[in-house]
């Protein structure tokens, strides 16, 4: 087999592993193939992601992470860790200080979720070139 070929064969078992792992666990048979599905389509976009470095040579294993797509993704983490600060600061003066009343679950996962959203913007923001 030349090129990525290999590859996607690989990928595919694995996704079709990972719907027969739902369908095994007692999910409905459509939750499985959405499941593996969608984990295939994550094997198909991330050789054209730039989320890595692919070297066809390598066969199953053509993805690799090379020096800049490292420093991209720490750099995205540190965007998204400085947003996370920031925000659990502010509902910490907030609740502490301002309202003085317990500080609502959802404000935390609201942190969590704008993280996230921080962390996968400023890496794609990041890998626009």
């Amino acid at each position: 087999m030349r090129g990525l070929s290999s590859y996607y064969i690989s990928r595919t078992l694995i996704s079709a592993g990972f719907g027969g792992l739902f369908a095994l666990t007692g999910a409905s048979w459509w939750l499985a193939v959405l499941a593996a599905a969608t984990a295939f389509a994550f094997f198909l976009w991330a050789p054209r992601s730039g989320r890595y470095a692919v070297h066809p040579k390598f066969g199953v294993t053509a993805l690799r992470r090379d020096e800049r797509t490292q420093a991209l993704s720490a750099k995205a983490a540190r965007n998204a860790f400085v947003v996370a600060i920031l925000a659990l600061a502010t509902i910490t003066i907030t609740f502490g200080r301002v309202i003085r009343t317990d500080v609502p679950i959802g404000f935390l996962n609201g942190t969590i979720a704008l993280a996230t959203l921080t962390y996968f913007l400023s890496d794609l923001w990041l890998r626009r070139s």
